[in-house]
Order: C-alpha cells, then structure tokens, then sequence
C-alpha cells in the first residue's frame, strides 16, 4: 500500500494494523465459507474446535478462549439459532448450562475443515518463511498477559 498512514505511525498504529489485518481476515474468511455454501461466521470455529469432544459451560469457553463472558455469550446464542449448539442443563446445578455441538455441527464437520485446512495453508502461504511473526505474536500476547496495555500507560501517564 502507498501511502499508509497507519504504517506510518510506527508504534503509534499498531492496534489499528491488528484491527484492520483482524477485519479484513475476517470479510475474507466468511465470503471463503459463503463460497462453499457453509453458513458459518469466522469466529465460531473456535468453538466448534474446543466442544468437539467436550461439553463445557459459557464460562469455561470464555476461559479457554480467552474472550470476555459477553462476547462468548453473544456468540453461543447465534450458534445455537443458527443450530450449531445445543445447550443442556447441568445435571448438579439447574442454574448452570451447558453447550455441546449439536447434529448439524457434527454433520457440518467434514466441510468446516476441509474449509478451515484450506485457509490454513493460505496463511502458511501468506506468511511464507516468515514464521517469526507467530513467536513476535506469541511474545506479545504474553506481555499484554504479564502487564496490561493500560497498566503499562498508566504508569508512563504518572512518570511522564
């Protein structure tokens, strides 16, 4: 790109650049699942990927998945309309529910992967012998988990 301004901004841009690589992945990857007739958004493969041999509750998806309780909230309550989850109550504690795949996840599995091994290897192709951007990722993600982004301005806020 030519005159990228977010490139630009070196440091200053970086959370747009995820933002916009994220959105743009994203339009991608669905118009990839549209194309071969698989109704499916680009998120919930996470999902399908960590219930298929397990029942879990919202929380512990959340966890696992290391994505807020509303948003893993937002995105079990499409998944089951679209009926991709079934949710069943704990048999210990009636408040509490569970998620499990449903039949249509199930059946949808052989073409949900031959759709995820595709897109996996255009990322491999995408990055071609550039797998240091995995351990930059990895690296970064563990900073963010050792200190937080705000907590870390914070503090530049307070001694600036």
């Amino acid at each position: 790109m030519e005159n990228d301004f977010l490139r630009e901004l070196e440091f200053l841009g970086v959370t747009a650049r995820l933002k916009r690589l994220s959105d743009a992945l994203s339009v991608s990857i669905k118009e990839l699942y549209r194309t071969n007739g698989v109704d499916f958004e680009p998120s919930w493969h996470l999902v399908l990927l960590f219930l298929q041999n397990r029942t879990a509750t919202p929380t512990e998806i959340a966890t696992a998945l290391k994505l807020s309780q509303p948003a893993v909230t937002t995105m079990l309550r499409r998944m089951v309309a679209k009926g991709y989850l079934d949710v069943i109550p704990d048999h210990g504690d009636g408040r509490k529910k569970n998620v499990q795949l449903s039949a249509k996840a199930r059946d949808s599995l052989p073409a949900l992967r031959r759709v995820w091994a595709a897109g996996e290897v255009a990322i491999r192709e995408i990055l071609g012998s550039e797998t240091a951007f995995l351990g930059q990722l990895k690296a970064f993600e563990n900073q963010i988990d050792a200190k937080s982004f705000v907590r870390r301005a914070v503090e530049h806020l307070d001694h600036g």
